[in-house]
């Protein structure tokens, strides 16, 4: 049987790095290649009859979406699973990619089991991965059917400031991606208002800042069906392109998917 071999394609570095190793930790066997863009990216596979890609949306140069179109075109390539892996979550885009044939979708940020999974399905059916690959997956298994028989509440992902028209609320992370937030306020402190520029200052549990990310609201919910409830799920969309601020998100959001030793 031969060698399966992968090819990762992002302008990120930090990107391309954090998927090579996940890659290579659970599945040892494959080649695992990284091509920086969507040229370096066409070259590579121009060279290399890859088992699967895994590609980023936007590049300079190539972007995903025309690297995946000339892959379609290639004989070796026509199908050949492609994933793209990108931030880009807008429906218009999602449609984009699959008329022309995306084979999956996967947002940044992600967590290491989601892209394990995507391998698996694509190309893993045809080498078995690792014994130390299906440990980490049963031991997963098994802490997930713990913790939903136990009923524990989720613990806030983080702690955190908004910055709006009712103030600077103090409040907590419930979930978060590159491109969003949902965070608990107290409705004592103040109720923002829906589709008001807001700016989300993002700490670590231990207190350290982590990013200024402006946004606007895009949801408003009570935690409760009650006029008296005490806390208001306020989801908010992030506008920053700025590629530090992204990085330093993005670090971040991997961190909270470790987990303690």
């Amino acid at each position: 049987m031969s060698q399966i071999k992968v090819l990762i394609v992002d302008d990120a570095r930090f990107i391309r790095d954090h998927v090579t190793r996940i890659v290579k930790e659970h599945f040892p066997e494959y080649q695992i290649d990284a091509a920086e863009d969507g040229d370096d990216g066409q070259k590579a596979m121009s060279k290399v009859d890859y088992d699967l890609i895994l590609c980023d949306w936007e590049m300079p140069g190539k972007s995903g979406l025309e690297l995946l179109t000339w892959a379609r075109s290639q004989p070796h390539y026509a199908d050949i699973p492609f994933v793209m892996v990108t931030s880009r979550g807008e429906r218009d885009y999602v449609l984009q990619a699959i008329q022309a044939g995306v084979n999956d979708y996967m947002g940044k940020p992600f967590e290491d089991q989601q892209l394990v999974d995507k391998v698996k399905k694509y190309a893993g059916q045809r080498v078995e991965s690792s014994a130390d690959s299906r440990r980490k997956a049963a031991q997963m298994l098994a802490s997930g059917k713990t913790a939903a028989s136990k009923k524990v509440a989720k613990k806030p992902k983080g702690l955190a400031h908004l910055r709006s028209s009712a103030g600077n609320l103090r409040c907590a992370v419930k979930e978060i991606t590159l491109q969003n937030v949902k965070v608990m306020v107290k409705r004592e402190e103040g109720i923002p208002q829906l589709l008001e520029p807001v700016v989300v200052d993002i700490e670590q549990v231990s207190g350290g800042s982590v990013a200024q990310m402006n946004g606007f609201i895009i949801g408003l919910q009570a935690n409760e069906k009650s006029q008296e409830t005490t806390f208001l799920a306020v989801d908010v969309q992030f506008v920053d392109n700025d590629p530090e601020k992204l990085e330093v998100l993005t670090g971040y959001i991997a961190s909270l998917n470790k987990k303690p030793k």
